[in-house]
């Protein structure tokens, strides 16, 4: 998974310019460690408390460019994902789990990028919404449904995303399932469309993908899912999830203002329904140095309703180290619902409270 914080995800932009540099060539080595001391006040009835990443995810990565003259030039980005707290790869036998591509950027013309890639859900709408804008895992969707989190990518995947033209981009994604007579099987597409102008910033997403695989049973408080029993450890393949999404912000002088609606329909062999999510949220840089962010949002899904809200405080020492402190509270309601923290798990009951002190580095 992966969202970062206004601030923070410019930060790690900037150290893109950062590498060995040959010629008209560049290699850069980037990624982020970040750890925090957790409390969590309900997971299976008892109180948990843990060291783990809350701010964002631990990622390494391998980015470069080549300059092909005329405003062209060869990309390519790798990009994986570990535990900090052990060394460990957060998928294992997996090197890039989170971006494995490589394609032809042009100023004139836009980016086509092939291989192991997220889709639009991730790329964009993210930017809109409380868990990638506080930076706050404790805080993502109940399933992640709606892409929220870099957990899922398209294997096998062309991409295209257009110049910015008097402020509005957009996009395309397919990606095969090269499985052999089975054309749709596996097979995944996603559009955007993007507007920015001065302060304001607007942002539709879609996404189409089958046989997806949802690691819910981690994620969401629901013993089952439209007839489907979600067991612990264990996920279940959707026949098709479709996705889509509006996102808006707002920049004032110091306060960023966001909100996205979301939903998600998602059909399984034994029933279908939809996940329907509202968030919203403010960012207030009340000092250069320090970061007051607060948001929530509301889901439904097969009967099941969370209710979220999240506080969090971010200093920043520089441009590359900050430290945070976060408090994230959900109340779950209706049949057979059960709070549950992304990254903590299911609680025993209707309400769990999350508590975050950390401190996060890019390089």
């Amino acid at each position: 998974m992966a969202f970062l914080g206004r601030t923070t995800a410019g930060t790690l932009a900037a150290l893109s310019v950062v590498g060995i540099a040959h010629a008209q060539s560049s290699v850069t080595l980037y990624g982020i460690a970040d750890t925090a001391v957790q409390y969590i006040s309900n997971v299976g009835g008892h109180a948990l408390f843990q060291e783990g990443n809350t701010h964002s995810p631990d990622i390494y990565g391998l980015k470069g460019v080549e300059d092909l003259g005329g405003g062209l030039r060869t990309i390519f980005d790798l990009q994986g994902e570990y535990l900090l707290n052990n060394g460990e790869s957060l998928v294992p036998g997996s090197l890039f789990n989170r971006k494995a591509i490589v394609g032809l950027q042009s100023d004139s013309y836009g980016t086509l990028t092939f291989g192991h890639q997220p889709s639009f859900m991730y790329d964009v709408l993210t930017n809109y919404q409380t868990p990638f804008l506080l930076g706050n895992i404790l805080s993502l969707h109940v399933g992640n449904l709606d892409e929220v989190a870099n957990f899922y990518q398209f294997n096998n995947a062309v991409k295209y995303v257009s110049p910015t033209y008097g402020g509005f981009s957009a996009g395309g994604e397919f990606a095969f399932g090269n499985v052999p007579g089975a054309f749709a099987e596996g097979r995944n597409y996603s559009l955007f469309v993007q507007y920015k102008n001065g302060p304001l910033s607007l942002a539709a997403t879609y996404a189409n993908e089958n046989n997806r695989y949802l690691e819910l049973s981690s994620f969401i408080g629901l013993p089952s899912l439209f007839g489907t029993a979600l067991r612990q450890g264990e996920g279940v393949v959707a026949n098709k999830l479709v996705d889509w999404g509006l996102g808006a912000t707002y920049q004032f002088s110091r306060v960023l203002l966001h909100a996205t609606f979301t939903q998600s329909r998602i059909t399984l062999t034994t029933g279908q329904g939809t996940a329907n999510t509202v968030d919203a949220g403010a960012n207030w840089t009340f000092r250069p140095d320090d970061i007051i962010a607060i948001g929530g949002w509301v889901e439904n899904l097969d009967g099941g309703n969370w209710k979220t809200i999240t506080v969090s405080n971010t200093y920043l020492f520089s441009k590359r180290t900050s430290v945070y402190q976060q408090v994230t509270y959900q109340h779950a309601s209706g049949a057979n619902s059960f709070a549950s923290l992304t990254g903590a798990g299911v609680a025993s009951g209707r309400s769990t409270t999350g508590v975050s002190i950390g401190i996060q580095h890019f390089f």
